[in-house]
């Protein structure tokens, strides 16, 4: 596999966005429930040319490939395949042996490597440059019996406000066994408010945000965005208080 890849990659390319690359995939992100052992995802060919697809599981590395990829509680088949133009086709997701905490999400990402044909009508001596498209998404893997339920995740965080000579910032506490993904986070008092880049926060974890403002304001509430397993945003809105 290494050979294939090395053969045809030329340039490198890496999108953060599913819908960039020719090879589309179901979901922009996945979850996988350890009380399932097993599910499938979705892949279709978008190009108007066929693609070898090689896919993988590993920690997100970004010169990660399948030979350095370690242990990983869940194992894609197939690895390596060929998808025709406007094909579509399900990879299965399958659980491993490998052990992971049990009170709490993992993370891991799932790779996608799209490697395009080379022409081979090329008039001699003319060379072209092929781009292979990789393509990461989170895959959460999800230990049976966690409580509470995921449903009230946003719900669950806390955002307490901390004031300093000079300076004044946000806590935010994920108290919760789940990652945490904020798309947005708006706090607002009086006729100010501020947009703050909460990111993901890991299961119990917690993070101080900088408000970059005058420590004498006083915010009222924070309104904020979680992405649900589906990818879709859940709406919270809290009180702040010091």
């Amino acid at each position: 596999m290494r050979k294939l890849i090395g053969l045809t990659m030329v340039i490198g390319l890496f999108l953060s966005g599913c819908a960039q690359a020719g090879v589309i995939v179901e979901s922009s992100r996945v979850v996988f429930s350890a009380a399932d052992r097993e599910r499938s995802l979705l892949l279709s060919n978008g190009n108007t040319y066929p693609v070898i697809v090689q896919i993988w599981i590993d920690d997100g590395a970004p010169d990660g490939t399948p030979e350095t990829a370690g242990e990983v509680p869940v194992l894609p088949l197939p690895g390596l395949f060929r998808l025709e133009p406007g094909e579509h086709k399900n990879v299965r997701l399958l659980a491993t042996q490998i052990k992971q905490p049990q009170d709490r999400e993992s993370l891991y990402w799932l790779n996608i490597y799209e490697i395009p044909p080379i022409d081979a009508n090329l008039p001699p001596g003319v060379s072209a440059v092929k781009v292979a498209v990789r393509l990461q998404l989170k895959m959460f893997y999800r230990p049976q019996g966690l409580t509470p339920e995921v449903d009230t995740l946003a719900e669950l965080q806390q955002f307490t406000l901390v004031r300093q000579p000079g300076r004044l910032k946000l806590n935010v506490n994920n108290p919760s066994p789940y990652f945490a993904t904020f798309s947005t986070a708006r706090v607002s008092g009086g006729n100010k408010s501020i947009m703050l880049d909460a990111g993901m926060l890991a299961p119990f974890s917690h993070k101080t945000l900088e408000m970059n403002t005058e420590a004498a304001w006083q915010p009222e509430s924070i309104s904020y965005t979680l992405i649900n397993d589906e990818g879709n945003g859940v709406v919270g809105t809290q009180s702040l208080k010091d």
